[in-house]
This record gives structure tokens, C-alpha cells and sequence, in this order.
């Protein structure tokens, strides 16, 4: 299973054909191999019960400085005076400005020299121990990095908003995209040990989204919990203009789970620690798989049609 370009440039159907659980309606459905999250520290080698993470920033909060108005000064835009967040681009002369103003410039609003086109590296490390006193900015900026969406720890990348699909079609190729919006999410072998990450995408009114369900070892409880959830590959503003449904459905049983997409930003892991994301354990699942397969029906619905 890999991805590749269709001919609106988005990744067709990967998935291959299986069995229809709702045969009032065809709906496509994408066979999802399960992975053992990757952490850098388990051996590959082994059937490692290590619970996954979301990926480390090299920087946690305990590790940010309380700094200055003076030195907080230097991070503030000189257009819109809001706080700076990486990457910081700065004009032949060193002047920055912020990735929400640089797209309305012609030059550069300090020197009026060109316009900022320099990425100043050193000082996205330092921004990266500041403590700011202000983060509704960095909650709505789209230009900040963001992190690889996909589970576990092992993929460090970081980049623009923009370069996330382009990084999962070179890197993550094993990866399954359906288009549409109702469609067939079958995670093969649930029974498998240890915890276990299954995959796939969704492309549907011109986004892309990330399916996750995540089985997790809970040793305190001696028992796994598996936890699905649905991300949006864009911000948390654009995610809020959508609904998603997860439902698990026999000819006598059905489990429903409605929320609105995270946005990667966010991550699966903190879906999680919120219980924002439809959770059942082992018992529940056997109730719902067949041959120890779990078929997951997933829609997807635009609540605000000003999209389109």
C-alpha cells in the first residue's frame, strides 16, 4: 500500500476491496496493517509493549526562561506587534517579520529593502527556550512548525503546514488514502501483542485526515484499551468547521463516537489524555471483529458550507 498522485493531485484509494458491513450503501474500504509504535529506544527486533508518545519537542516547559520586556521585544512583529513564532525570516539587513504579515508585504516594513526571505536559524533555538507571555497567537499562527502526525517517536520532522502531506507521500509510503466521505477503516490483526498503532488516510472536501486507532497496555489494570480518533492535516481553526463519526456496528450491536476532528497541531496523545476519542477495551472489540479483523465506519461532515 502506498501513496501516489490521482488526477486532482490528491492520493487516490489505496485501500483494497473487502467485505461491506452496510450493504444499503457501497462504501469504500481500506485493509490497515497495524505497527508497533516506534520509540527510539526499543529494540525493533522484539515485541516491545511500550506505550506510544507523541513526538518530543527538544524543549519542554520546565526548560523555558522567563526573559524581559527587553528581550521579548525582539521577538515582536514590527507590522502587527504580536509575538514572533518560528521559522523567522529576516531581510538582507536583519530585520523580521512575522509569517501572518510577510505574505501582505511588498519590502521589507523596517528598511524597505526586499522583502524578508532569509531564514534566521539561530534565532528560532533561542525562541525555542522563551517563554512567551501571550500564546493566543501561536494557537491561531498556521505558518508555526509542525510536528510529523504520525504515532510514536521515531519521525522527528518538523515543517510548514503545507509540507506535511508532501513529507507522509515520501516518507510514511506505507500509509493507505481513501477518498470520500464515508468509508471503511479495517484494522487487521487486533489481536496482535503489545501496542499497536493502525493508520490510514481520508481525503475528502479538499483536506486530508488522519485515521489513528491505538492500542495501548494499561499494566496497572492488566488489560489494553484501544483508542481511534481523527485528526485534521491542518489548523485547529480549519478542524472546527468539521464533524467526524466513528462507528463500530454488528446486526444487533452498535457503538457511535461524534466529535470534531483534532487538528494535528494537537495530536493523538492529547486526544487521548483529554478522552476526546472514541475508547473501548479488548472485551468490547472481540464484540465488534471478525477473524480478528475490526471494521471501523467512518464519515466525515462539513458543518460550515462557506468551505466549499
Amino acid at each position: 500500500m502506498s501513496f501516489s498522485n490521482g488526477p486532482n493531485g490528491l492520493p487516490p484509494g489505496g485501500g483494497t476491496g473487502g467485505g461491506n458491513p452496510t450493504p444499503q450503501t457501497q462504501k469504500s474500504t481500506a485493509i490497515v496493517l497495524g505497527s508497533a509504535p516506534a520509540v527510539a529506544a526499543a529494540n525493533p527486533t522484539t515485541g516491545s509493549s511500550t506505550q506510544s508518545v507523541a513526538p518530543v519537542t527538544a524543549v519542554g516547559p520546565t526548560d523555558s526562561l522567563d526573559c524581559s520586556a527587553e528581550v521579548l521585544s525582539a521577538f515582536e512583529c514590527p507590522v502587527c506587534l504580536e509575538y514572533m513564532l518560528p521559522p523567522y525570516l529576516q531581510c538582507q539587513s536583519g530585520h523580521l517579520v512575522c509569517g501572518n504579515c510577510r505574505p501582505k508585504l511588498q519590502c521589507c516594513p523596517t528598511c524597505r529593502g526586499p522583502t524578508p526571505s532569509i531564514r534566521n536559524l539561530g534565532l528560532e533555538k533561542i525562541a525555542n527556550t522563551v517563554k512567551f507571555p501571550a500564546m493566543d497567537h501561536e494557537e491561531t499562527c498556521e505558518f508555526r512548525p509542525y510536528s510529523c502526525p504520525c504515532p510514536g517517536a521515531s519521525c522527528r520532522w518538523q515543517g510548514a503546514l503545507q509540507e506535511v502531506m508532501p513529507h507522509l507521500i515520501k516518507i510514511h509510503k506505507s500509509i493507505t488514502t481513501l477518498q470520500g466521505e464515508d468509508i471503511v477503516f479495517l484494522a487487521t490483526d487486533i489481536n496482535l501483542p503489545g501496542a499497536v498503532d493502525w493508520v490510514m488516510m481520508q481525503s475528502c472536501f479538499g483536506y486530508h485526515f488522519m485515521l489513528v486507532l491505538e492500542k495501548q497496555e494499561k499494566f496497572e489494570q492488566s488489560q489494553q484499551i484501544f483508542y481511534a480518533v481523527v485528526q485534521l492535516i491542518g489548523a485547529k481553526k480549519e478542524a472546527e468547521n468539521f464533524m467526524y463519526r466513528l462507528e463500530l456496528s454488528t446486526s444487533r450491536r452498535r457503538l457511535v463516537w461524534e466529535a470534531t476532528p483534532r487538528s494535528i497541531h494537537e495530536g493523538v496523545a492529547h486526544a487521548i489524555s483529554q478522552s476526546d476519542c472514541l475508547a473501548f477495551d479488548t472485551p468490547t472489540a472481540q464484540l465488534f471483529a471478525e477473524n480478528g479483523n475490526l471494521g471501523i465506519n467512518v464519515t466525515i461532515t462539513q458543518v460550515n458550507e462557506s468551505l466549499r
